[in-house]
Parts: structure tokens; sequence; C-alpha cells
């Protein structure tokens, strides 16, 4: 470990690095990455995740492919908006509790063994995305607090 802190000074990597605008990127491609494959190929993706639809199952995962897309337009939308914008707080609030209930359903249904091993890296990147909202509500407020 000694070794590893003189190579990379762990304390001084900083999670700022990256923009607001950029992680806006990221939820875009994988929000329209996730919706085109539901609308798509919603067979195959259950299949990759272990799981069957089949009729009804197959209608609401298009659904679910649909709105996904709407996510994904939502924050491409917003890749080129201020951090200081007072819209940005709530759009990334609403994004933590859709990203907190996917976890949710997601970690039960792979607790349950409805989804194979690759549910945890859904489980991982719901996290990941949770944290980035909440983290980026506290730097949109910072943002807005007026320099003294």
């Amino acid at each position: 470990m000694v070794l590893l802190r003189e190579k990379v000074n762990l304390y001084e990597i900083n999670p700022k690095d990256m923009k607001l605008s950029t992680f806006a990127i990221i939820v875009t491609i994988l929000a329209v990455g996730f919706g085109l494959a539901f609308l798509f190929i919603p067979v195959k993706l259950a299949d990759f995740y272990g799981g069957s639809l089949v009729g009804g199952g197959i209608l609401m995962a298009r659904y679910f492919g649909a709105a996904n897309l709407f996510i994904g337009l939502i924050f491409w939308s917003y890749s080129g908006v201020s951090p200081s914008a007072k819209s940005w707080p709530k759009l990334l609030m609403y994004s933590f509790v859709y990203d907190f209930l996917q976890l949710i359903i997601t970690l039960l249904a792979v607790l349950n063994k409805d989804l194979n091993s690759m549910g945890w890296v859904t489980v991982v990147l719901f996290v990941l995305l949770a944290t980035g909202s909440l983290y980026y509500i506290g730097q949109c407020n910072k943002a807005r607090v007026p320099a003294t």
C-alpha cells in the first residue's frame, strides 16, 4: 500500500474533475443505448440478463425503452446548461429517485435469481448513477451561491 501511495497519491484524486455536462452525456449514452435495446431487441436483452419475455412483457419492455429514450433526450438537452441553473437540482433529484428505485428493483431480482450475474453490473451502474446525481446536486447548489 505504501508503494501505491508513492506512485499515485490517492488523496489527490479529485472527483470534481468530471463536469456536470460530462455526467449528463454519460447518462444520455446509457439511457439511449438501453432505450434502443429495449425498443428493438427486448427478447434478446432479456435473454442476456437471464430473463424471458413473452406477449405483454415485450410490450412493457418497449414502453420502458421509450421511457429510457425520453430520459436520454432530457439529459442531452441539459448537457449545455450551466450548473447554476435552477432546474438542474430538480432534474438530478428526480434522476436520483429513479436510479434508487431501479437499484432496489434490480437488486431484488438478482437476489431472487430472476436475473443472472449480469444483473450485478446493472446494480453497480445504478449505484454509480444515483451517487453521481447526489454529488452533482451539491455541486449545483454550490454554483448557485453568490460569491461574496
